[in-house]
């Protein structure tokens, strides 16, 4: 028996002298193919806020994806981990299929857009002749307003259009140049989910991949293969930093009059689109009413006006009170409609519970100083004043048929102004508002009203 005990003794002894010498790694930290590559980051959050401070706290360079997952009503979690490593498992296209780009709200990113129209709501649409055509106007802009050289060769054009869609994204490859942040691209919201090149929305099979059309290649490397030099540059907000880097900004207040003057000259469409101030300033006011109460202060994100339908749609900020459920919602903000051809406004959000019931709040009456024949009548009795002040043998001025013309106006009531990019893609809102004409519904008829999707892509998700 001693002599048994003797040898384990033994044995242990010698196994402890062992982990002396090579003593094991307090965390354990996989790697991915070589021993000098850094640590494996690889860490999943039920929340966006929690993934982001996680990132924060993390010294090396790692981003936040958000993963749609199979069940899950809608809901995604969120991967934090390098570029990478990411790369390393979603090449092989086995699992991870459905991915999204985080684009972090103040982060410096690439000029980008996500374009889509109902093709047969639009039989006579040339999705392709469109994108080059939206592809020659922003490039030209850049060029007018920033002195920034651009082509067709610097865009990386994504598709995953099907019979019923045409989709695709446009993401700017510019040379030493990228915008401020999210806002000043102007496109989307802050901590956009942008899909991922190869990716496909959850429950489709259509992923984003290279387009017929794509001219844009990336530089070749002897270190990285071309399908991850093609994932790289698809990332919206993986923009190098160096010395000669410019940083654009979308600075409204100086560059209005030039970007209006540049709009007339190049567009017309049926529907028009802007930030915090529509062309109603009436209608903006009693909006801002709605939003503004019980010591909550809301805002205006964003409007979308369609003239067929004579609807003027308001994303709304800072203010969730939802009447589906009786209270402000934890996170989801909610849209105001407000029909000028019914004179009624009504609510909607964009809480995936209140999409799936696809519910609509009841319709209430608009204030009679916001409707739209008040407002011909005082602008016709302003007109009337002016006319009579003017001598008789002079032409009186035409007065307008509302307070809303087709077309841009360069007058000082368009507030912010609006890109050419939102024009262009005002105009395929248009076309997909007017399929939904017979959607609208009056404050009398049980009609169905305009889908909650196509107004949720008006507003860009």
């Amino acid at each position: 028996m001693n002599r048994t005990w003797e040898a384990k003794l033994k044995k242990i002894e010698e196994r402890a002298s062992l982990y002396e010498m090579k003593p094991l790694s307090p965390v354990y930290r996989p790697r991915l193919s070589k021993p000098e590559e850094p640590a494996s980051i690889w860490k999943l959050f039920y929340r966006q806020t929690e993934a982001f401070n996680f990132v924060k706290s993390c010294q090396e360079d790692v981003h936040v994806f958000a993963l749609e997952r199979k069940g899950g009503d809608g809901q995604r979690i969120y991967l934090v981990t390098t570029y990478t490593e990411l790369w390393f498992y979603y090449k092989s296209r086995k699992n991870l299929l459905h991915c999204y780009e985080v684009i972090p709200e103040n982060a410096v990113c690439k000029l980008y857009f996500d374009l889509e129209f109902n093709k047969p709501a639009n039989p006579g649409a040339d999705g392709k002749k469109m994108v080059a055509l939206l592809i020659e106007h922003v490039c030209k802009a850049l060029q007018e307003l920033y002195r920034v050289n651009c082509s067709t060769e610097d865009v990386f054009n994504l598709d995953s259009s099907t019979d019923e869609k045409f989709s695709c994204h446009l993401i700017f490859q510019l040379h030493d140049v990228a915008f401020k942040d999210n806002i000043h691209v102007g496109v989307y919201t802050r901590n956009r989910n942008f899909r991922l090149y190869k990716s496909s929305k959850i429950g489709k099979h259509v992923a984003l991949e290279v387009a017929e059309e794509n001219r844009f290649s990336p530089a070749r490397s002897t270190n990285i293969s071309e399908e991850y030099q093609y994932f790289l540059s698809s990332l919206v907000s993986n923009v190098r930093f160096s010395d000669t880097l410019r940083i654009l900004t979308c600075d409204i207040s100086q560059n209005e009059q030039k970007r209006v003057e540049y709009f007339n000259s190049t567009s017309t469409s049926e529907a028009i689109e802007g930030f915090q101030c529509s062309p109603y300033p009436e209608i903006d006011r009693f909006v801002l009413s709605l939003v503004n109460k019980n010591g909550i202060k809301g805002g205006i994100r964003r409007w979308n006006y369609f003239f067929l339908e004579e609807l003027l749609v308001y994303d709304i900020c800072k203010y969730r009170w939802c009447e589906n459920i009786g209270r402000a919602h934890k996170s989801n903000n909610i849209m105001i409609l407000v029909d000028l051809k019914n004179e009624v406004w009504y609510q909607k959000c964009h809480d995936p519970v209140c999409k799936a019931e696809n519910f609509k709040s009841a319709c209430f009456p608009l204030p009679a100083e916001v409707c739209l024949q008040f407002l011909i009548k005082d602008e016709e009795a302003l007109t009337t004043d002016e006319v009579t002040t003017h001598s008789e043998t002079e032409t009186p001025p035409k007065p307008p048929s509302s307070t809303l013309s087709k077309g841009v106006d360069s007058h000082a009531d368009w507030g912010d102004g609006i890109e050419d990019a939102y024009f262009l893609e005002a105009t395929e809102d248009a076309e997909l508002a007017e399929a939904a004409e017979d959607g609208l519904l009056s404050s009398n008829s049980g009609a169905d009203e305009i889908p909650d999707e196509l107004i949720l892509e008006v507003l860009g998700e």
